[in-house]
């Protein structure tokens, strides 16, 4: 697993990136750094299951996009992760699927409690979800 080297104090809000495409991953991971959030980042679901089962992973949000899987696939497995991780119900839980279809794009959806699909547009936009849903720390 690649994380920040910050300290144990570091305030900033956590996100476990689960992200399989290798065009995306470090710009992705790159880019929630530059937003000031803390990054935790693997590059499958699989090595995030060892993770979670060997260690307590402290995460405030879920991020994960599964190469090939559909969307309800990939919300059911990110709900896994989650329970497996013992992160409370309202951590939440954000789905970007690798392919959207135009009329979708751009759309933030709600499934359920605080789990999220978001079709993906551009950078703007998932910045604003995870404005929403995380609550940002003042700078020290």
């Amino acid at each position: 697993m690649h994380e920040d080297t910050s300290s144990s104090t570091d305030t900033r809000p956590t996100i476990f990136l689960i992200e399989e495409d290798d065009n995306a991953h470090r710009p992705l991971k790159r880019n929630l750094r530059k937003l000031g959030y803390r990054v935790l980042a693997v590059l499958d679901l699989e090595d995030a299951l060892e993770w979670v089962s060997v260690a307590r992973i402290p995460a405030d949000l879920i991020l994960i996009n599964l190469v090939g899987k559909a969307v309800e696939e990939t919300l059911e497995m990110g709900r896994a992760l989650r329970e497996r991780a013992t992160y409370d119900g309202p951590t939440p839980l954000v789905v970007m699927p690798e392919k959207v279809d135009k009329e979708l794009e751009g759309r933030d959806v709600n499934v359920g409690g605080n789990d999220w699909i978001t079709y993906y547009e551009d950078g703007d936009q998932l910045r604003r979800l995870l404005d929403r849903l995380l609550p940002r720390m003042p700078s020290a």
